[in-house]
């Protein structure tokens, strides 16, 4: 996804210094007056103070922040937005931080992803049907079937790749822009947090597969596996479980926000489930 032209917008970032480093590449590039110097003067913050959050030296404060974002001419929401970031950013405690992003996600809204209902979810009954949305991205993508079907991993039939390509056209997940070339009609899909369904947990259970056979079958320098084994409260858990939600819209952000092409697909998996048995009723009964 090449967004150089995309006009900066802060609900695309979950990091500040990244915002401000695009924010003033971008201003640049319209005027060549823009300087550090100058959006010193119509911040009242000393030229320096950005260059050090940019490079990481030091971190934005609420007092900074609002002088930017007066010297930006942000309106209520951006401003919100933009508080709710620093406190994401600068949190120490995990719970301070999950609380902003979940703020933060509230502010931006999600319009930006298209959720699939139930009549949808013939989408995730096959592994290859996400993949070869995300395929058609890719600048040298060819509406061959053949071509779609050795360049999986693992590879699939020309016939599964044709009747994929069918399917999503037909649930209008891709469509065909004037020239006729396949596109993804909506930027982002998701199910439902935690939606029962048959074909999502069929779904689930295929990327476990793939990842499985990626440990061997795929580069090292293109995957990250690791595992960790915990003892933890069932509190804990869903802290845990809230966090991974969390770190899912922090991926998802950068991605989307990617200024690169694309150059491949990827799939990231998350798996967190117990290796004993919780034995729920007994521990009451001792109490």
């Amino acid at each position: 996804m090449n967004n150089n032209n995309k006009k900066i917008t802060i609900f695309n970032y979950t990091d500040y210094k990244l915002f401000l480093k695009d924010y003033y590449a971008f201003q640049k590039k319209r005027s060549r007056h823009f300087s550090y110097r100058y959006f010193a003067q119509k911040s009242g913050v000393a030229p320096s103070v950005l260059k050090d959050i940019i490079s990481g030296r030091r971190n934005l404060t609420f007092p900074v922040m609002n002088k930017y974002a007066s010297a930006m001419k942000m309106r209520n929401r951006e401003r919100k937005y933009f508080e709710t970031l620093v406190q994401f950013v600068n949190s120490k405690d995990n719970t301070e931080k999950n609380e902003a992003f979940t703020e933060m996600i509230r502010i931006r809204g999600r319009s930006g992803i298209k959720f699939l209902g139930e009549d949808h979810y013939e989408f995730f009954s096959k592994w290859y049907h996400s993949a070869i949305r995300e395929m058609v991205t890719l600048p040298d993508f060819k509406e061959d079937y053949e071509w779609i079907a050795r360049r999986l991993s693992p590879p699939i039939t020309a016939q599964q790749a044709k009747k994929s390509v069918e399917f999503l056209l037909s649930v209008g997940i891709l469509k065909r822009d004037k020239n006729g070339s396949l596109i993804q009609k909506d930027a982002v899909i998701s199910s439902e947090y935690e939606m029962a369904s048959a074909a999502l947990r069929n779904f689930h259970s295929q990327m476990v597969g793939l990842a499985g056979e990626a440990i061997e079958g795929a580069p090292r320098e293109l995957r990250e596996i690791s595992s960790l084994t915990l003892g933890l409260s069932v509190k804990c858990l869903h802290r845990l479980k809230e966090r991974i939600r969390i770190f899912k819209e922090e991926l998802l952000t950068m991605v989307v926000d990617d200024k690169s092409d694309s150059e491949l697909v990827c799939q990231v998996n998350f798996q967190l489930f117990p290796l004993i048995s919780y034995e729920k009723e007994k521990s009451d009964e001792k109490k």
